[in-house]
């Protein structure tokens, strides 16, 4: 290995989340931001479940969670008068995710959360330090890095991470244009002290014909986040007063509240942008450096951290020499159409609540409300709703690391994110799956079948094989077996025969077939995988310990 394997620019969101599993899996690295240290600003306030869900196998989710507020549902009002509620705490939600909830967390407790792990990993950021130059090399990148005192150095890397945001000069210096538009509307943000009778564990939304107005509630007493268009007498101001603020809802919404204090406000146009590549070479982007987004369903900086790890554990990989390099292909194939869905998604949203033209202000006025209300009297809606806006609808089935599919409908496929459930037998009775498939490493689950006609005829052989053909390869991969008296589990996964299922670090399948068919998985492992010897070696040593059938 080289002294320097990763060099990550831009310590936000992104880029920390990729220093933490960089750390974690033991990858020399260095981490530089220009900036004097982590924000201070709120800025990104909402961590959906996906995102939970990642940090978790971090170490990190139950400290965020504790730092956060839940937020379990958006109540929509129509010029000031309640018109619907959608619940994330709906009677099954908690059967999909341990984190049936948006959290808000500001940017700021964000960045210090993930400093922290960082910093219990090992690892550190080097602020004050900025990027000056990037070229390639016949086996990676130079990199010149100039620190505060004015002071340059020239590293040589294997790769090089661009989390450097919207405008990145990692991106400049690949000559990647950022396309897209600037919305025409102006938005104000501001985190201001209010009196409120709505309640502080849910978004409000007021519909008016002069725009919207969001209010999401933040951790403390009486603090929330307000969005809103900036209407015209308040155009070209930096800084949004209390007074302002309440001049706008007094004349514009229907709300009866007052404004007590503005903390931190912003008034600016945001973009809809995406670059044409996510990679380079040995030069990659994450976060905002290869997409930006309207605020709509707070989606961007959940994407970034969604960029970062999916990257992440390919790279620790690749840098260990665990895998091949043909891993990191399938990083832009699986994460560039994704945010491109979320592009076009809060685009829409986005346009819709802020138009100008009259006929379509009077259909959003109408309908909007309207289908809240019948959303929320219908839990299947409710539920749809949570699971787009969370992003656990995340899936990677065309992605070229994963095995191909099977037959429809026989369960969750490769691509595919991994069902959660719960343990029905043994020691771990009542313990969640996601408990168990935890952490940086692969996970084979060998779920036994569902009855004595269809289940294993030598489950103790097959485990003996799994775990000899596993231990064949440099990367961990742990085995764990379900019982055929974990019902629901095989339900949860589709299974009736014994079958196998490789689940990546971010929580995706990346494998599905028969538990007799070793040859298959075998195949797959051979792909995606560098191990110690060979296959053939391992058929030779081990004296049919990991027979192939």
């Amino acid at each position: 290995m080289r002294a320097t394997e990763v060099l990550v620019i831009g310590a936000g969101p992104a880029g920390l989340t990729m220093a933490n599993i960089l750390a974690r899996q033991g990858v020399p690295f260095r981490i530089i931001d220009k900036k004097g240290g982590p924000v201070r600003e709120s800025r990104a306030l909402v961590m959906h479940a996906k995102t939970l869900e990642l940090l978790d196998r971090l170490g990190l989710a139950d400290r965020a969670v504790k730092w956060g507020q839940r937020m379990g549902a958006i109540q929509v009002f129509g010029e000031g008068r309640p018109a619907g509620e959608i619940s994330f705490f709906d009677a099954d939600a908690d059967d999909r995710t341990p984190y049936p909830f948006a959290l808000v967390l500001e940017q700021d407790r964000t960045e210090r959360l993930l400093i922290g792990g960082l910093e219990e990993a090992g690892g550190g950021v080097e602020w004050e330090t900025e990027l000056v130059s990037l070229a390639p090399t016949s086996d990676g990148v130079r990199a010149t890095v100039k620190s505060g005192d004015g002071e340059e150095e020239t590293v040589e890397v294997g790769w090089v991470v661009g989390a450097d945001g919207a405008g990145s000069p990692v991106r400049h210096y690949l000559g990647l244009g950022f396309e897209g538009d600037t919305y025409e509307q102006q938005l104000f943000l501001a985190d201001v002290e209010m009196d409120w009778a709505h309640g502080s564990r849910q978004v409000s939304i007021d519909i008016t014909r002069a725009g919207f107005y969001a209010f999401f509630p933040m951790p403390g007493e009486r603090r929330f986040r307000l969005i809103g268009g900036v209407p015209e007498e308040l155009e070209g101001k930096e800084r949004i007063t209390a007074e302002d603020i309440q001049r706008v809802l007094d004349r514009r919404s229907g709300w009866k509240t007052r404004i007590t204090g503005v903390n931190w406000s912003s008034v600016y146009r945001t973009h809809r942008r995406m670059t044409e590549r996510f990679r380079v070479g040995r030069v990659f982007l994450v976060g905002d450096a290869a997409h930006i987004h309207s605020p709509a369903g707070g989606q961007g900086m959940n994407t970034g951290i969604g960029d970062a790890y999916n990257l992440g554990w390919k790279l620790a990989l690749v840098a260990k020499g665990l895998a091949p390099a043909s891993l990191l292909d399938s990083y832009e194939p699986e994460r560039m159409p994704f945010a491109r869905s979320i592009l076009n998604g809060t685009d829409r949203a986005f346009l819709l609540q802020v138009t100008t033209d009259t006929a379509a202000q009077r259909l959003k006025i109408l309908f909007t409300p309207l289908l809240f209300r019948i959303a929320s009297m219908l839990p299947p809606i409710r539920r749809r709703a949570f699971w787009f806006v969370s992003q656990l609808w995340t899936d990677y089935r065309d992605s070229p690391a994963v095995a191909r599919s099977g037959p429809a409908g026989e369960g969750p496929q490769p691509g595919e994110r991994a069902p959660y459930g719960f343990l029905a037998t043994g020691g771990d009775a009542g313990r969640s799956i996601f408990e168990e498939i935890h952490g940086l490493d692969h996970d084979l689950l060998l779920f036994e079948g569902g009855g004595s006609d269809t289940g294993l005829p030598d489950p103790a052989r097959t485990g003996e094989d799994l775990q000899a053909l596993a231990g064949a390869y440099g990367a961990p991969i742990r085995l764990h077996v379900i019982a055929p008296g974990n019902r629901s589990l095989h339900e949860r996964y589709g299974v009736e025969a014994p079958t196998l299922v490789l689940v990546r670090p971010d929580g995706h399948i990346a494998y599905r077939g028969p538990a007799g068919d070793l040859d298959g998985l075998a195949a797959y492992l051979d792909r995606y995988f560098v191990g110690p010897q060979g296959r053939e070696e391992v058929r030779r040593t081990s004296k049919g310990a990991a027979r192939v059938r």
